[in-house]
């Protein structure tokens, strides 16, 4: 084998569940347990034949986005989910060495797009209290900083950082991009895309998985100022984003009503999850996005694994500090629900 970058040889892989997903009950990978709105699946039945043989044209949807984020349409950029936006930017604005900072824990795809960069990794960790650790980022601030990673609201601690203090950091950080993933902003009702007038380094991504129901499609969007837009669709390939996507993200995007029933679901399955959990004697925290925290304790590796002999996945915390045995439990439907709370009651008991 011809060895690869050094950068790439040296990181491990993003974890993934191997095998059929069939008759599991998935509360740990934060998707939509309610779908998609039939919208969508009315528009991907209805698509021409010429539109799959054909290159996609973004126009209609960049409006559409634009429209609706109150945004010029140059300041936006659609990519195969933000997974891939992360990448884009890594590879926009990293050199060997340059410094990225991320809380820690936070999402994977940070840190792995950010080692394979090259980049030096300044890692800020979350407090017993999980409240963003803004004071940790101002910490290690230096000439050397190019990147600062946040994700609002976070995962897996559910850790948001207060608009006043991300607006400080901006200013506190003028040499460095601040890439602010909302990933699960719906969830939290807040957006800072409008920010992006004042502030020429924040990159805000945000994503189609969560609330939209569409992780299966890959589709993710950047907001940022015209000119940073222009130099990641150098990075970007020109047809990232398949018309099926395409298509999809526009009828999701059509359909509000359908999107404030499954906001209101979480919340509510929310609030079941942390009540009934609680009653079986689990200290619990609720996530400003769509799953809740249960701390198991030393016994958590044990109960994780009774879990997945019984199709039930949950994430198991504990090799991340300070989360040690901790669960992070993906709001789902109420039958998921009751059936992830009457296997932990057997097991626990």
């Amino acid at each position: 084998m011809i060895p690869p970058r050094k950068s790439v040889g040296e990181v491990t892989p993003y974890p993934l569940n191997p095998g059929t997903r069939r008759d599991k009950i998935r509360l740990d990978l934060n998707e939509s347990a309610w779908g998609c709105s039939p919208k969508v699946l009315e528009a991907l039945r209805r698509i021409e034949r010429m539109e799959v043989s054909t290159y996609p044209v973004y126009h209609d949807f960049l409006s559409q986005i634009a429209a609706q984020r109150n945004l010029p349409p140059e300041n936006i950029m659609i990519t195969n989910g933000a997974d891939d936006a992360i990448r884009i930017l890594m590879q926009t604005y990293i050199e060997p060495g340059d410094e990225v900072v991320v809380a820690e824990p936070s999402f994977g795809m940070i840190t792995l797009q950010a080692r394979i960069a090259g980049a030096t990794l300044r890692p800020v960790r979350y407090g017993s209290d999980l409240a963003f650790p803004v004071e940790g980022f101002r910490a290690v601030l230096n000439s050397k900083t190019r990147l600062l990673a946040i994700v609002r609201p976070d995962s897996p601690t559910g850790g948001r950082i207060r608009r006043a203090d991300l607006i400080d950091l901006l200013r506190e950080a003028p040499q460095a991009v601040v890439m602010l993933d909302e990933t699960y902003w719906h969830f939290c009702g807040e957006s800072c895309v409008d920010l992006l007038a004042e502030y020429p380094n924040l990159v805000i991504l945000q994503s189609f998985s969560k609330a939209y129901g569409l992780a299966g499609m890959r589709l993710g969007m950047v907001f940022a100022a015209a000119e940073s837009i222009a130099e990641y669709r150098k990075v970007n390939p020109p047809f990232s984003v398949n018309a099926l996507a395409m298509l999809a993200g526009m009828a999701a995007l059509a359909d509000q009503a359908y999107l404030e029933e499954v906001l209101q679901a979480v919340e509510t399955e929310k609030a079941y999850l942390a009540e009934r959990m609680n009653s079986l004697g689990l200290e619990t925290r609720t996530s400003p996005a769509n799953f809740v925290l249960a701390h198991i304790g030393a016994e958590a590796d044990r109960v994780h694994t009774a879990l997945m002999a019984q199709n039930i996945f949950v994430k198991n915390l504990s090799s991340q500090p300070p989360l040690e045995g901790w669960f992070r439990i993906t709001a789902g439907t109420r039958r998921e629900n009751d059936i992830l709370l009457n296997a932990l009651k057997e097991i626990l008991s």
